[in-house]
């Protein structure tokens, strides 16, 4: 038998616990040697409460609350390890990987209408579910999946949030050390291993979510925890995890022997609950072969919705495509999904695919020195989570900037010639489609030729493309948007009149 040492056992502030460092090492030796020892404390009956509590920390089930999220189960299933997770099952240990407080807590950060201070409280648990959703409930968001309101859209205006997520997208601002709290289903779908995912799932791992199809209209956010699931808590799902990982044996094994819907959508990321096709395409590495992989055998899936949007903000599988300016991968999708381009249709914020091949990377590459398009654009079609325009969470850019920083807070970046080219063999893909309309406006009344007109070296190329629409010059000249500004008052470093 292994000799614990003292170093084995150390379970300082700045150590992982005992189990999950032995869970993640190749020889089992010392987890065993930490099993039985963790019996013989558990067959004690002299404990206090607190002791108890503190063996059961220390235990195979224990978690490693924020930021790590962490347990002996997750740490086994990182390393590829069956065996470990075989002991540690067979001695009680949680086969969800997580328990309901802690996955409870890091998707609390996910809620629609937290405030805005929740997405920099990394290194605490956070506020209740309660207290969140009653925050929410004073910006007008009466549940989760409502439309946008009035306060929401207000708010997108100071800011220079994604056409496709809110100004402060989750998880964005939380810091580098905090760990994504997956379950172990999910930890196991990303390593690619079919046995520790079969190993948990029948050990009773929770899978109640990604079993079904679940309408996120018939399943209103409820204030307890105690009334969910793990697997409704988690803000991502294992048909997700491999994708992202590249997992094609994976991502079979999921949805064919294991049943779960090609379709699920993140109960507890309302606005960033990606169904898998836009998850693939929006936020995974479309280069690496093994994500290639699962896109296909995603799209050849009987049961797949290819049209199935996102809540809330309502973007489509071609939003997300048309935002990478990759007219080969749009050309390629739309040829897969039912009704092709016209199925797309508007996001909630009346963004046509022209819209989203119009609008600027980012803030970096818009004319602030023009006063009308720094007061008329502000929406980026930027797919990255991490990008920031401000160095603080709105509304606090707000209170602590000079009007000059809010108003210009990104050093300019022109497209490069490369992006110019990319962005009008997007936009020819979409004229030769022929049913996009050039007057159409978004919620803030622009067209495609407002965000033409006020992004950076925009190529006269373009813009005399789209011009030459049905249409065109008439929405050059006298398209006003929500600020009263046309297209042709826009052109320039400081608009034409």
């Amino acid at each position: 038998m292994y000799q614990l040492t003292e170093d084995d056992l150390d379970h300082s502030p700045d150590q992982d616990t005992p189990f999950i460092r032995a869970a993640a090492k190749r020889d089992s030796a010392l987890l065993e040697a930490l099993l039985v020892r963790h019996a013989a404390s558990s067959a004690e009956n002299d404990m206090t409460e607190r002791e108890r509590r503190q063996l059961q920390y220390l235990g195979p089930s224990g978690v490693m609350p924020v930021p790590a999220y962490l347990s002996p189960i997750i740490s086994a299933t990182n390393a590829r390890l069956p065996h470990n997770v075989r002991l540690l099952l067979a001695a009680g240990a949680n086969p969800n990987g997580i328990d309901l407080i802690n996955i409870g807590d890091y998707s609390v950060r996910y809620i629609r209408g937290r405030h805005f201070r929740d997405d920099i409280n990394s290194t605490t648990a956070c506020k209740l579910r309660a207290s969140v959703l009653a925050d929410a409930q004073q910006k007008g968001i009466s549940h989760q999946i409502c439309p946008l309101t009035k306060q929401e859209l207000d708010e997108r205006a100071h800011g220079f949030p994604r056409f496709w997520t809110e100004p402060n997208v989750p998880g964005q601002r939380l810091r580098s050390n905090l760990k994504r709290a997956l379950t172990g289903l999910e930890t196991a779908a990303r390593a690619g291993s079919l046995e520790i995912l079969d190993m948990l799932r029948a050990a009773g791992a929770d899978d109640s979510a990604w079993m079904q199809e679940v309408s996120l209209d018939e399943k209103q956010f409820q204030v307890e925890d105690a009334d969910w699931s793990v697997s409704f808590l988690s803000t991502s799902s294992p048909v997700h995890e491999a994708i992202a990982a590249g997992q094609q044996p994976m991502l079979r094994h999921l949805l064919s022997t294991c049943g779960y819907s090609p379709n699920y959508r993140p109960y507890a990321a309302p606005t960033v609950a990606l169904p898998p096709l836009s998850y693939a395409i929006a936020r995974c590495d479309l280069n690496d072969s093994g994500v290639q992989k699962c896109l296909v055998d995603l799209l050849s899936h009987p049961k797949l919705d290819a049209n199935l949007r996102t809540p809330i903000f309502e973007v489509h599988p071609l939003h997300f495509a048309t935002a990478h300016h990759n007219p080969e991968l749009l050309s390629w999708l739309a040829a897969f999904i039912p009704g092709g381009y016209g199925s797309a249709g508007t996001t909630s914020l009346g963004h046509t695919l022209l819209h989203i091949a119009a609008l600027p990377l980012t803030a970096h590459q818009i004319v602030t020195r023009n006063p009308d398009v720094a007061r008329s654009i502000h929406c980026a079609r930027t797919l990255d989570s991490k990008w920031r325009p401000h160095r603080l969470p709105s509304p606090l850019h707000m209170d602590f900037s000079t009007p000059e920083e809010v108003a210009y807070p990104n050093s300019p970046m022109p497209m490069t010639v490369a992006q110019q080219q990319a962005q009008q063999a997007t936009i020819r893909v979409l004229l030769e489609w022929g049913g996009i309309d050039v007057r159409a406006k978004d919620v803030d009344g622009n067209t495609a030729l407002h965000y033409l007109a006020g992004t950076l070296n925009m190529s006269d190329i373009t813009l005399a493309m789209v011009r030459a629409m049905k249409g065109g010059e008439e929405v050059w000249q006298e398209s006003k948007n929500g600020y009263g500004v046309t297209p042709r008052r826009m052109w320039g470093e400081y608009g034409l009149c």
